[in-house]
């Protein structure tokens, strides 16, 4: 077996020792929480809380309510070896609720009906694997904190609950604590522990989420990936192809604000377009640390192109007010695309569909092939996902949410294609700002923050004339 930390299970620990945590990223409705009596009532308790090695609740902290209003004074639970911090505690609440998937097709031998039993981890049998995220995320804790999960398997060794964390106890050799129910009950056991039971609040994870790990899902677009080279297929963009190059001539002036990697200017450009991009997170090819380098000498081509022709005909958004961290850069943003839209402009953006995203954690698949995102979706349609090891924050729309958004900073907003998986908007018409959004906006947006609160300060020259060029568009508009 692999040297892994001790964790240690306690089958009947005192409900009256535990130490509620400071904080949970959920909350249950009174149905939700009735629902989860319900199910308390029909099945027992078949999923260990987890503790911290002081004993206070990592996760669990629902079903500890559930269990004290049905007067249960005792539950399993798994105790992690050393005191861990605030960020795995929450990983390990986000994953202790979210791990309930079947993708992963998974047998063991079976243990007693109604008993927890360790199971060999010599004995599962991994039929098809699936949710690599997930897997990669419960092998980061397990390595760090010890086995600290469970699973519910029927009486023929299939795992119906947690088949991932089973991957990875085979991946990482260490025995499987097991639930085992007769088969006939296994799937209204199912049904109920994978219903929903509460929303997630993001209050206290948001600081490990700072602005600069929205680099890490830059779109790489144009380009073959190994699942598709076969077909001679790429990954496109929604935005561009449907909303953007139907219609965009070469005489047009176009800038691709939050561009990632620029594949799309790129290609533009060897065809004779004008097209300048900007990506304050870019990074070098094949590298994790962003490019400053290229990110000044992208404001430098920008400052340049508006001292010489002046606001851009196009201003393109694609896929970057879903990437906003906070309502501030969202704001930031959007008046920073104001501002750079010559009078009779156009934007065209793209973004997260809440619809989409609402269809696939109902049916609990969040990619293609049955695999489930490491994704978690509040009431406020943000959510976290835990992607490179770091935490990033997604933001989803609806048609008439994404209109209220852009309502303030534009007279006409069009939405299209609100079926798609990206909602997309076509916008005319920049609304006047005040000088003083415009400002702060573009001191956030062209002076972005690193690391180590490095900020490059290259970009007060740009300022300077971009508040030149959109207080006299302003003032011409006004005159109209």
């Amino acid at each position: 077996m692999s040297a892994i930390p001790t964790t240690t299970f306690h089958e009947s620990y005192p409900l009256a020792e535990l130490r509620p945590a400071d904080y949970n990223p959920r909350r249950l409705s009174a149905e939700a929480f009735e629902r989860l009596k319900a199910s308390i009532g029909r099945h027992g308790i078949v999923k260990p809380v987890i503790l911290n090695a002081n004993g206070t609740l990592v996760a669990g902290h629902q079903r500890t309510k559930g269990m004290t209003a049905l007067g249960i004074t005792h539950t399993p639970a798994v105790m992690l070896g050393t005191t861990v911090r605030l960020q795995d505690e929450i990983r390990f609440n986000l994953l202790h609720n979210k791990v309930e998937t079947e993708a992963s097709i998974v047998h063991a031998e079976p243990g007693q009906i109604g008993h927890w039993t360790w199971v060999p981890w010599q004995s599962i049998r991994i039929d098809d694997q699936k949710n690599a995220a997930f897997i990669q995320a419960i092998g980061q804790m397990a390595a760090a904190h010890g086995p600290w999960g469970s699973v519910v398997m029927d009486d023929q060794g299939r795992i119906i609950l947690n088949a991932e964390y089973a991957v990875v106890a085979a991946a990482h050799r260490f025995d499987l604590l097991a639930w085992t129910v007769p088969s006939p009950e296994a799937a209204q056991l199912h049904a109920d522990l994978t219903g929903e039971y509460g929303v997630y609040d993001w209050t206290a994870i948001e600081g490990q989420a700072p602005v600069w790990n929205q680099h890490i899902v830059q779109p790489k677009r144009l380009r073959q990936r190994s699942s598709k080279a076969k077909t001679g297929l790429t990954y496109g963009s929604e935005t561009w192809e449907k909303l953007v190059l139907p219609w965009l001539k070469p005489e047009q002036r176009v800038v691709d604000f939050g561009a990632g990697h620029g594949d799309y200017a790129t290609m533009l450009r060897g065809k004779g377009f004008s097209v300048t991009d900007y990506e304050p997170y870019r990074t070098a090819p094949g590298k994790y640390a962003v490019d400053i380098r290229a990110v000044v000498s992208m404001i430098r081509a920008i400052q340049k192109e508006l001292r010489e022709h002046g606001l851009f005909d196009v201003v393109v958004l694609d896929s970057v007010i879903n990437a906003t961290t906070s309502l501030d850069y969202q704001h930031w943003v959007l008046a920073t695309v104001n501002a750079l839209c010559a009078e009779d402009g156009v934007v065209c953006l793209g973004t997260r569909s809440l619809l989409k995203e609402t269809r696939m954690e109902q049916a609990g698949r969040a990619t293609t092939g049955g695999a489930v995102n490491m994704s978690f979706l509040d009431d406020n349609n943000v959510e976290m996902n835990f992607v490179a090891g770091k935490w990033q924050k997604l933001r989803f729309h609806t048609p008439e949410t994404l209109a209220a958004l852009l309502n303030p900073y534009f007279a006409e907003v069009k939405i299209t294609d609100a079926s798609d998986s990206n909602l997309k908007a076509v916008c005319r018409k920049p609304k006047a700002l005040q000088e003083a959004e415009y400002r702060k906006a573009f001191e956030e947006e062209f002076n972005m923050p690193y690391p180590n609160d490095f900020r490059h300060g290259k970009h007060l020259e740009l300022v300077e004339f971009l508040i030149k060029l959109v207080l006299e568009r302003n003032s011409l508009e006004s005159r109209d």
